[in-house]
């Protein structure tokens, strides 16, 4: 069960960081494109079709497909005036218990994601404006993105638990990198 786990979060982790980067530039390209058409359209009277729905749909992916790696790497904002002082193991059970509180609250939401997700693709969710601009793919993406978020809370309380159990690494020779990393904080 361990090393088969270790095997999936490494799996997971790779595949976010292959993938990840591409995933949420990608829009990030598209929309400025689409900003500059439509700045050089309203100089010319002829405004970019659907500018603000695209924008807005694609931040969407920027931002929820970005959180996850945020959180893979620990980039997140830590406030440590009261635990810098405590013993590594003790930090790493108190990380863990955010995560795991992190998970949940974005469980919740992930869970009324979907609601909504699949609500929008049964209905092909569309808004109406002088043109017919698709919601639905959008909100899959969103419930996607926060479903991702969720499972890497889970994986980073999973690290962070086996850290406060007094291993050195998780998830292979690779991780010991960022459990020294980790282990410094």
């Amino acid at each position: 069960m361990g090393a088969s786990l270790e095997r999936l979060i490494l799996f997971h982790e790779e595949n976010l960081k292959k993938w990840g980067v591409y995933i949420i530039s990608t829009p990030l390209i598209v929309m400025t494109i689409v900003e500059v058409l439509n700045a050089f359209g309203r100089k010319l009277f002829i405004p970019f079709p659907c500018c603000l729905e695209a924008v807005e749909s694609l931040l969407v992916i920027s931002v929820y497909f970005g959180v996850s790696i945020v959180a893979m790497e620990g980039g997140h904002v830590n406030v440590t005036i009261m635990t810098r002082k405590l013993p590594n193991r003790l930090q790493h059970a108190l990380d863990a218990f955010a995560n795991l509180l992190g998970m949940s609250a974005f469980g919740f939401l992930s869970v009324g994601a979907w609601a909504e997700a699949f609500r929008a693709l049964r209905i092909l969710e569309m808004r109406i404006g002088v043109y017919r601009f698709p919601l639905w793919p959008f909100k899959l993406l969103f419930a996607v993105g926060i479903s991702f978020l969720t499972i890497q809370l889970a994986i980073n309380a999973i690290k962070f638990v086996h850290f406060a159990l007094g291993h050195s690494t998780y998830a292979g020779a690779k991780a010991k990198q960022e459990a020294e990393v980790l282990m410094e904080m």
